[in-house]
């Protein structure tokens, strides 16, 4: 305890020499944090923004649905499924989805749409569709009108309440048809998307579809990405538990079949397995960086002090402990410049969590590319925090040991007339 506080009190003797130590670390984590954190974020608002309108994290539909995407490939409305997702906590939010294929025509224009039936009050707690409403309104649970993105509206230069055709194939081989007034136009963060979407509601999906009380998947959205492949296990579990329908001799579990979102879109999977790869070797010149710009810190310190140190020794100070105080003393300084950096970058990050920054030119082309929007958006996940400081706490303990072999080595009449 007593060289703990000989090593704090010397902190404070040249207040400019702590100062100036302190700041490369509190820098080096503030940069590695947000350096992390912005990278973390694209990636999980690119993957929150395409599964909240798609797939959400995890999908429970009929068992070769996913293969064929046909609409005879549906399964029943089951309240004991639906109570079995209700009352895992993981589950943040789940909305079914009765989706097909049809030609959305109007005057010569025509074009290949994802049609798709779904609860409002459900879709807009997971989407927040209403949110993405440029003109007109939102749709209704017993509306008969449609909603259309914003690029197909666009391409079929249709307005709110001008009407739109649909025609495609409905149950088990029925004509679908319908004419549609529009009630809304929305504009989607994925340009693809953008380009070939429309909403039907629930009802009114089923009436052009023929399909009855069907669902062709149910979107589930958790409350951490990290929890999704235990969901999955959970679910899995309970659907064999199912006992059989009434009547029927089989047990509802055998015709699901549940996806994860890597499963259901693997080329996104990848892309952000890529990203995190690269980030690893960016992280590691960063580090490096940092370790230099440490080192020269600690460097300049102990050459500043050798005359200091000689006079130590000189009156019968032992090398190991006057060592061994000065490690404490850059320890406990590399301690101090870890936790400000983290709390100077707590209201950085939120700021830019509340207030994304905007990108334009080349970046929004490529996002376009990739079918993400073109937003900056840190990750505001505690243990990125927790690890970057981590980080380059230890790269700063372990360059203060560079004290022990600088005044092993040092020859009291050169430290004297330093």
């Amino acid at each position: 305890m007593m060289y703990l506080q000989l090593a704090w009190r010397n902190m404070w003797r040249s207040r400019r020499r702590t100062f100036i130590t302190i700041s490369s670390i509190f820098f080096a984590v503030l940069f590695a944090i947000l350096m992390r954190v912005m990278m973390i974020g694209i990636f999980d608002k690119m993957i929150a923004d395409t599964v909240s309108m798609s797939t959400g994290y995890i999908q429970v539909h009929h068992s070769g649905y996913w293969e064929n995407k046909s609409i005879d490939s549906t399964f029943e409305e089951n309240p004991r499924l639906l109570e079995m997702l209700n009352s895992n906590k993981h589950i943040t939010a789940w909305n079914p989805h009765l989706e097909s294929f049809a030609l959305a025509s109007s005057g010569e224009r025509t074009k290949g749409i994802l049609v798709t039936g779904i609860d409002p009050e459900k879709e807009n707690l997971i989407s927040r569709l209403s949110e993405k409403i440029q003109s007109g309104r939102y749709l209704g649970n017993k509306d008969s009108g449609i909603l259309l993105a914003q690029g197909l509206a666009e391409y079929l230069n249709l307005m709110v309440n001008d009407t739109v055709v649909l025609l495609g194939q409905g149950y088990q081989g029925n004509m679908a048809a319908g004419k549609y007034c529009i009630r809304g136009i929305a504009k989607l963060p994925i340009p693809q998307m953008n380009k070939s979407m429309a909403w039907l509601p629930m009802q009114g999906s089923r009436d052009f579809l023929n399909t009855g009380a069907r669902y062709t998947s149910l979107s589930l959205m958790v409350s951490d990405r990290t929890q999704v492949d235990a969901v999955k296990r959970y679910l899995l579990n309970q659907i064999k538990g199912m006992s059989p329908v009434s009547g029927s001799g089989r047990a509802d579990g055998l015709d699901y079949e549940i996806m994860t979102w890597q499963e259901m879109l693997p080329e996104l999977d990848q892309l952000f397995q890529a990203k995190m790869a690269q980030n690893v070797i960016m992280s590691g010149i960063l580090y490096l960086v940092i370790a230099f710009g440490i080192f020269g810190t600690i460097l300049m310190m102990l050459n500043e002090r050798m005359h200091e140190f000689g006079i130590l020794i000189a009156i019968g100070m032992k090398k190991r402990i006057l060592a061994g105080i000065v490690v404490l003393e850059l320890i406990l300084m590399s301690l101090t410049g870890t936790f400000l950096g983290i709390a100077g970058a707590v209201p950085l990050v939120l700021y830019f969590r509340f207030h994304p920054i905007h990108m334009g030119g080349d970046w929004a082309r490529t996002a376009e590319k990739f079918n993400f929007s073109p937003v900056l958006q840190p990750s505001v996940d505690f243990r990125h925090f927790i690890i970057q400081g981590y980080a380059v706490l230890s790269i700063a303990v372990v360059l203060s040991l560079y004290a022990l072999v600088k005044i092993n080595r040092l020859k009291t009449i050169n430290a004297l007339n330093s």
